[in-house]
């Protein structure tokens, strides 16, 4: 046997050979298959994945969706926050009547007594949001044929109060404009329970602020 048939008898043996290990692979994978096991960074053994913990379900939201069907979670505290802002702003400014439609008759009786009875000659005061306030549904009950929701809302607030000026003080017939006196400014963070609720009677039916109380930060 000449030495070039040698040569290529070799190049042939490892030739079959390449192309058996190509396609003795088995590519892709079936339903069966199993993946796996992870090794831990330390090569102890393999690496127990936990499975992932269900989110679970809000009590009592799907009761309130069958008896509401156009309840919408998300759309509720949406609006819920624009109520809170909207309330919390008119209050401080010392006029309600803008929000009436967003309150329940108890509450708007109580915010507006609490209007009417500050010193007019207090100074006036303005409230701003220092970010959007945190806002979280605590609880959904119903009583009879309303549906009330529990929202905790976590805010901080900046109020800025204007400074006072006696009602006898003459204004000084002068062109040199006086020196404005800063208005204070205090923060605050406030932590509250805010109840709404819903006459379920009829889809059309608004959610009004029902009940305000103290909550835990």
């Amino acid at each position: 046997m000449s030495v070039e048939l040698v040569i290529f008898a070799v190049i042939a043996v490892v030739v079959l050979f390449q192309l058996y290990n190509v396609l003795g692979r088995r590519v892709g994978f079936k339903v069966e298959d199993k993946p796996a096991p992870r090794i831990s960074e330390d090569g102890d053994g393999p690496v127990r994945i936990e499975k992932k913990p269900e989110a679970p379900k809000f009590p009592n939201l799907e009761a309130l969706k069958a008896r509401d069907p156009q309840f919408n979670e998300i759309n509720f505290i949406e609006k819920a926050r624009e109520t809170y802002e909207g309330v919390v702003v008119a209050f401080t400014k010392g006029d309600v009547d803008p929000v009436k439609d967003r309150l329940a008759d108890n509450v708007y009786n109580v915010f507006s007594k609490a209007v009417q009875n500050r010193d007019p000659s207090a100074p006036k005061e303005t409230v701003t949001f220092v970010d959007g306030p945190k806002v979280d549904m605590e609880l959904i009950d119903f009583k009879d044929d309303f549906a009330h929701i529990r929202v905790r809302f976590l805010s901080e607030l900046l109020y800025q109060t204007e400074a006072a000026k006696p009602a006898d003080q003459a204004v000084p017939e002068t062109d040199v404009l006086p020196v404005p006196v800063e208005a204070k400014k205090t923060h605050k963070r406030t932590a509250e329970y805010w109840t709404f609720h819903k006459n379920l009677k009829s889809g059309n039916n608004p959610w009004l602020l029902a009940k305000v109380e103290a909550a835990k930060a």
